[in-house]
């Protein structure tokens, strides 16, 4: 357990406690938006502290210290770990499936060297064996379901709740803050929030940067039971907070319509915002950008990695469509490809050297990349409640947007502003529509999105602003 900071402010200062799981130096997606609230809020009279996670304990992200700098100077940051009796259970249930195939795989051998005389005793022996490994696979799935539910809900971060509340009740002890704000995914830094509410009965703010029962992709993924506890322990935290921050009015909408009627007043829309830290230099990277020429092929870049339910392939076949009628564009694929797995063969096979796989690439130079690019690829197929982050900073290069996505809360925002196109997931043809689209609006220069309003109205002080209004008001 680590802190950082100091106490030399008065007394007079508002003071709020952040629980988020992933803080500076880990280069997590959800790290932004807290830092930016820490950013401006001393410009209103309050100033954030938080409780993050320890590098050591986090996988899966990279680690960046560059990125403490962004951190306001005498910022009190308690970090923490995991409590490690879980991840022994974890062996222990990896030992216990290793102990139950290799049982099962000496009885196999056993029977292989035993010679009987009549075939209806090695049928009854394989059918015990295999009798024998249907029991050990069922044991095995059984706990692996068990484990799941009991230590990986809401999420595998869960074993950071305990340490979570413990180091947050210290705060408050020492630094009285007025506020507790849990910024989740991942959602465990809610029921982490909770805990320090029940203990010091200081008002809590959820700030769900993301769905938690209602996300479309979790409803895929999880089994049945625990589905039901994720939306056990949302509407837990929910009845325990007193206020509960939703990052689209789709997804204020749903709660909304989910919870009883004397819970609205609790639910209020602060949408994600502009990172001013990187406006200087997106306006530097596109002033050093290079005009297209009238001769030259459209530029598309797509800045994220495809996982789950992500799939460039919608694209590439509109691509391949754009191809055989003899017009031409070029595709920037930037971050990991998960799927399919052998994409850059088939792009081989189909003929398609416009599409790169530029594999990770560091954000500096993904912000490059994007600079130079025409058109801007946001690639949402099933999320209808949530902004993808990375929108967000497209605003910032005012170009146009191709989202390829269904009714949802990212065709509203791009609707509202009218900054790029829509077009089915589903149907290549139809993305095969916007590029053209796109392309002659482009070469006509009738591209006219109101990129003014909609950067003033995601600009991170003003959202700010908005989140000191609602701790203001609870705190009264």
């Amino acid at each position: 357990m680590s802190e950082t900071g100091c106490d030399n402010k008065t007394q007079t200062v508002n003071r709020c406690l952040f629980v988020a799981h992933t803080f500076p130096p880990i280069a997590a997606v959800g790290i932004y938006r807290t830092l930016r609230f820490m950013h401006h809020l001393p410009s209103f009279g309050w100033e954030g502290m938080i409780v993050a996670m320890e590098e050591d304990a986090v996988s899966g992200h990279p680690i960046d210290h560059t990125l403490c700098d962004r951190i306001p100077a005498g910022t009190i940051v308690r970090r923490v770990g995991v409590w490690r009796p879980l991840d022994r259970f974890v062996e222990w249930l990896k030992h216990f499936g290793r102990s139950a195939e290799k049982s099962s795989r000496g009885h196999r051998d056993q029977g292989d060297s035993t010679v009987t005389s009549t075939s209806s005793h090695l049928a009854s022996d394989e059918e015990s064996q295999s009798h024998r490994r249907t029991f050990a696979s069922f044991i095995k799935n059984s706990l692996r379901s068990v484990r799941d539910i009991l230590f990986f809900t809401p999420d595998n971060c869960a074993n950071w709740i305990g340490p979570a509340v413990l180091a947050g009740c210290r705060l408050v002890r020492r630094y009285r803050p007025k506020v507790i704000i849990s910024s989740g995914p991942p959602h465990s830094a809610h029921l982490a929030g909770v805990g320090i509410h029940w203990l010091t009965r200081i008002p809590l703010v959820l700030d769900l940067r993301d769905p938690w029962a209602s996300d479309e992709w979790l409803d895929q993924e999880d089994y049945r039971f625990r589905m039901w506890m994720q939306k056990k322990l949302e509407r837990l935290c929910v009845r325990c907070a007193d206020c509960v921050i939703l990052n689209t009015e789709r997804l204020r909408q749903n709660f909304v319509a989910t919870y009883p009627k004397k819970w609205e007043h609790k639910f209020i829309a602060i949408p994600n915002g502009v990172d001013d830290h990187i406006v200087k230099p997106v306006a530097e990277y596109v002033s050093l950008s290079k005009p297209r020429k009238e001769d030259a092929p459209l530029t598309f870049c797509h800045p994220g990695s495809i996982y789950w339910h992500r799939s460039l392939m919608p694209i590439i076949e509109a691509i391949r469509h754009l191809k055989q009628s003899g017009e031409r564009i070029q595709f920037e694929q930037i971050g990991l490809v998960d799927h399919p797995p052998d994409l850059a063969e088939r792009l081989v096979e189909w003929d398609l050297p416009e599409v790169h796989l530029r594999g990770r690439l560091s954000h500096e130079e993904t912000l490059k990349q994007m600079a130079n690019s025409d058109v801007l690829v946001v690639i949402q197929p099933m999320s209808t409640l949530q902004v993808p982050a990375k929108l967000y900073e497209m605003l910032i290069f005012r170009k146009p947007i191709l989202v390829i996505t269904r009714d949802g809360a990212t065709a509203d925002l791009i609707k509202e502003y009218e900054i790029g196109l829509i077009a089915d997931p589903t149907d290549p043809e139809k993305i095969a529509h916007a590029i053209r689209t796109l392309d002659a609006r482009m070469k006509s220069e009738s591209i006219q999105g109101d990129w003014d309003r909609a950067i003033h109205a995601f600009d991170s002080q003003n959202l700010t602003s908005q989140l000191v209004n609602v701790m203001t008001k609870i705190t009264k």
